[in-house]
């Protein structure tokens, strides 16, 4: 009886290490697309509530949303082996993520699909090696004009990591793409009410024509008139 009892437990702690081991290493090529909803590393423990020493710097505080800008995860002197990245509307819910990422990260990460609609809104690690520093590349939604923040999961170790760690906040203007293409053709367009005006002298210079005209057969009629009018008078002193 004891025998089996030993068995069982040896069964259990052997199961319960096995799924430890499994929990901690099913994902080093990154984090899973469930990791994406909430940013937690899936690994059943609670983050940590203090300051995170990590932080994700931006190499500017605003740009045109036809740009791209670079945002570096690092730390002057602590690794971390696991990461997650999405940008996000300041304004709004950190629900859909906003923009694409580049897939260079020059080995250190690769671009993943957080929404399921084909773009690469998300970074995230490849493998568990120890990173002191992370580039990410990120381009905005062309007709995008507000602010954006920029939020990060850092994973120190299986016990220790930081959830949704904000960046400063990032200020996009929407480029004025029509300064050089539409707007420029309704300029020229408006370029067109002078050639209705010369159109409209022509009816003017019509009018004057016909006016003219009216002159002229009028005063020959005048003169026809006089003529007939002395000529009957001739004849009446004649007669």
């Amino acid at each position: 009886m004891y025998s089996v009892q030993c068995a069982g437990r040896f069964v259990v702690l052997c199961f319960s290490a096995l799924m430890v081991s499994q929990i901690a290493y099913c994902k080093p090529n990154g984090a899973p697309i469930e990791a994406c909803e909430d940013m937690s590393p899936q690994h059943f423990l609670k983050p940590q509530s203090g300051v995170c020493p990590f932080t994700s710097r931006l190499a500017k505080d605003e740009m045109w949303s036809n740009g791209t800008i670079e945002v570096t995860l690092e730390h002057d002197s602590e690794d971390f082996k696991g990461f997650l990245m999405m940008a996000f509307d300041s304004t709004s819910s950190d629900m859909n993520p906003i923009g694409t990422f580049s897939s260079d990260l020059k080995g250190m990460g690769k671009a993943i699909d957080c929404r399921t609609d084909g773009t690469k809104n998300a970074v995230t690690h490849k493998d568990k090696s120890p990173k002191r520093s992370v580039v990410a590349t990120w381009t905005p939604p062309e007709d995008f004009d507000g602010s954006v923040v920029f939020k990060a999961t850092f994973v120190k170790s299986f016990d220790m990591f930081w959830v949704k760690q904000s960046s400063s906040t990032l200020r996009v203007k929407r480029a004025d793409l029509g300064s050089d293409g539409s707007s420029g053709k309704g300029e020229s367009s408006t370029t067109e009410p002078p050639v209705e005006s010369t159109t409209a002298k022509k009816p003017s210079a019509k009018s004057d024509k016909e006016d003219g005209s009216d002159t002229t057969t009028t005063r020959p009629s005048q003169r026809l008139q006089m003529l007939l009018r002395r000529l009957v008078s001739w004849l009446f002193t004649a007669l």
